[in-house]
C-alpha cells in the first residue's frame, strides 16, 4: 500500500490519480468503442432481446467486458479491444452459419425447446434437467392467463428461455394455480401432481 496515500482525499477518490487530460481519452476510447459496437450490432442482424441466441448472449458479455476495459484503463490499447470485438463477432457469426446447417451443432450450441408441459401435465424430470423451478413455471403459467393446470396443452422452454404456453378453450373445473395462493393451507398444483406421481 502506498504510505503517501492520504484517506479521505476526496479529489482522488472522485477523480483518481490520471492525469486530468486522461478523461478526454476515455471520451475518445468510448466514442470509437461504440462506433465499433454499433457495427457488431448490425453484423449480427436485428433480433429482440428475448430472441438472442446463447452465442449472441456469450458474445455481448464478451464485448461488454472487452469495451469496458479498454475504456477505463490506460495500459490497454485499443487495438487490443477491437481485435478481442471482432475475433469474437467473426467466431459467433461462424459458428451460427455452421449450427444452421448441421442440427447436431445446433442442438449441442443452441440445445433444443423442451417440453415442461402436457395436457395438463408436468414432466418434472424435464423441469429438474433445465434446472427451472415449480414456482417459476406456476408464475410463467399465471402471467399467460392460465388459472388451472387443466387449461395447458402445452408449455414449452425455448432456447431463449422464455416458456412458450398454449392454452386450450375448456373451462376448468377449478382454479388450482390460484387457490393454493389464496389458501396458505393448500398445496400447490404441481407439488400434488409430483405426489401422485
Amino acid at each position: 500500500m502506498d504510505t503517501e496515500m492520504i484517506p479521505l482525499d476526496w479529489f482522488r477518490i472522485l477523480l483518481g490519480e490520471a492525469p486530468l487530460l486522461f478523461y478526454a481519452e476515455v471520451a475518445l476510447r468510448i466514442v470509437m468503442l461504440f462506433a465499433m459496437l454499433l457495427l457488431v450490432l448490425r453484423l449480427l442482424g436485428k433480433r429482440e432481446h428475448d430472441s438472442l441466441s446463447p452465442m449472441q448472449q456469450m458474445l455481448m458479455i464478451a464485448l461488454g467486458s472487452a469495451a469496458g476495459d479498454v475504456m477505463l484503463y490506460p495500459q490497454i490499447p485499443i487495438a487490443h479491444a477491437l481485435l478481442v470485438l471482432i475475433g469474437m463477432s467473426v467466431l459467433t457469426i461462424l459458428l451460427e452459419k455452421t449450427a444452421a446447417a448441421f442440427r447436431p451443432v445446433r442442438d449441442y450450441v443452441e440445445s433444443r425447446p423442451r417440453v415442461l408441459v402436457r395436457d395438463g401435465q408436468v414432466d418434472f424430470d424435464a423441469l429438474r434437467r433445465e434446472r427451472t423451478t415449480e414456482r417459476e413455471l406456476a408464475a410463467t403459467l399465471r402471467s399467460k392467463g392460465a388459472v388451472a393446470l387443466a387449461q395447458v396443452d402445452l408449455a414449452v422452454l425455448e432456447v431463449t428461455g422464455a416458456i412458450s404456453v398454449v392454452l386450450n378453450d375448456r373451462k376448468p373445473r377449478d382454479r388450482d394455480l390460484l387457490e393454493y395462493l389464496l389458501d396458505n393451507s393448500k398445496c400447490s398444483p404441481l407439488q400434488e401432481q409430483r405426489r401422485a406421481r
